[in-house]
């Protein structure tokens, strides 16, 4: 559901995803001008109090995220036992409901985030194979990607049905 939510905000959504960073947050997103959004999904009070401990919200200027968010079922979290500026979010009956908006946390690890993104360009990178990701983000390998042959092959095969319906 926060993928979801936050998908309708930000242009670039990532979820659940390892990477050498120091933080692995749950979802997070980039959106055009304002920055990046962070959602943390709790389920219950023992892994928001142990998150708490971690050293990225203890000192927020360590986490990722320009606005922060928990998401939890109802009554899971309240406002007052947030970190400052965090949002709240709870999931009622299939619905995501705002409960307090994140007001933006300034003093983000931008370095870790810019780690976090060069992880998952790398595994773009890895799943396309040896052709450039450049090219492959400019729509050079479009077909390459929908019907899984190289563009070259792909450019041969066009031209053959091409000349196949001109003899028609």
């Amino acid at each position: 559901m926060g993928v979801r939510w936050l998908s309708r905000r930000c242009s670039i959504v990532f979820y659940e995803f390892a990477t050498p960073a120091d933080e692995n947050p749950d979802v997070i997103g980039w959106a055009t001008g304002s920055g990046s959004v962070l959602i943390e999904c709790k389920l219950t009070r023992s892994d928001f109090l142990r998150d708490a401990a971690k050293p990225a919200r203890r000192k927020s200027r360590l986490g990722m995220g320009q606005r922060r968010y928990y998401l939890c079922p109802p009554e899971l979290i309240q406002i007052k036992d947030l970190p400052p500026k965090w949002g709240l979010l709870w999931l009622e009956r299939g619905q995501i409901v705002v409960k307090r908006e994140a007001r933006g946390v300034p003093e983000r690890n931008l370095p870790a985030e810019v780690q976090f993104l060069t992880s998952m360009l790398r595994r773009a990178q890895i799943r396309i194979g040896s052709r450039p990701l450049s090219e492959w983000l400019r729509g050079e390998n479009r077909f390459e990607a929908k019907r899984g042959i190289p563009p070259t092959l792909d450019r041969r095969v066009r031209k053959l049905e091409a000349r196949a319906a001109v003899g028609k």
